[in-house]
């Protein structure tokens, strides 16, 4: 699917727009949606996914996706969206994918941008920091791991659910739009990391500044199929 954020481009007034697109086989965590219409939905989607599941499977995943929405929605997200897949060697896996935008400086020089980006980045040594390259231009990707703790449970008992996470983030300064859009890739399943990053580097490859009105009826092209299977950031990045 495509999402599009708007706004002002360089010459004053005149319209733009920055648009990306999410994987089909990634849904929506209807962050659209208001907070109680919000939670039934995704109790629907969680009992569609897990129709063959056990009560405890459907209850618990939508408790983790209602959390991960809540907090997508107060940090201001523009689109956040989860897969849960089953694998080649029959596991499911799962991810949570999101995009923010923030204002930057316009500026003529991008590499200045991503020079910056990655020294401020790189204050933080959990963050494994490396420049990039991408169909619309260099930007910077960051990788590391963090745990998330959720109190109350998905099972009722009022006890807490803590997860380690393996999470990769590209940063795309859109100069024309003076936008730096963020693309976040979180999972669980640390051994399908590598493969997601492949995920992340397909939706920032479709990450692309529009001015003035788009044509109608131009296509696309969806983020290519398949992932590497091997662990290289160059490889999918270039």
């Amino acid at each position: 699917m495509t999402e599009t954020m708007t706004g002002t481009g360089a010459e004053e007034g005149a319209p733009a727009s920055v648009q990306w697109r999410i994987p089909q086989e990634f849904h929506s965590l209807g962050l659209e949606l208001a907070p109680a219409e919000r939670d039934r939905y995704l109790d629907a989607m969680a009992a569609d996914i897990w129709a063959a599941g056990t009560g405890y499977q459907r209850e618990t995943v939508a408790y983790w996706y209602k959390r991960i929405a809540e907090a997508a929605a107060d940090d201001g997200t523009l689109e956040a969206a989860f897969c849960l897949l089953r694998t080649a060697d029959d596991r499911v896996t799962t991810a949570t994918l999101s995009v923010i935008a923030e204002p930057i400086e316009r500026t003529a020089d991008v590499r200045t941008v991503v020079a910056g980006l990655v020294e401020a980045l790189s204050d933080d040594p959990a963050n494994e920091v490396l420049e990039v390259n991408t169909s619309g231009g260099p930007g910077v990707l960051v990788l590391s791991g963090l745990q998330m703790t959720a109190r109350g449970g998905g099972d009722g008992t009022g006890g807490s659910v803590t997860l380690d996470l393996a999470q990769a983030s590209a940063y795309l300064p859109c100069l024309p739009v003076s936008q730096l859009v963020v693309l976040t890739l979180t999972t669980p399943m640390i051994q399908d990391f590598p493969d997601y990053v492949g995920v992340l580097a397909a939706v920032a490859d479709s990450v692309e500044v529009s001015m003035g009105t788009r044509p109608p009826g131009l296509p696309r092209q969806e983020p290519a199929g398949g992932h590497p299977s091997t662990f290289s950031v160059r490889d999918v990045f270039g």
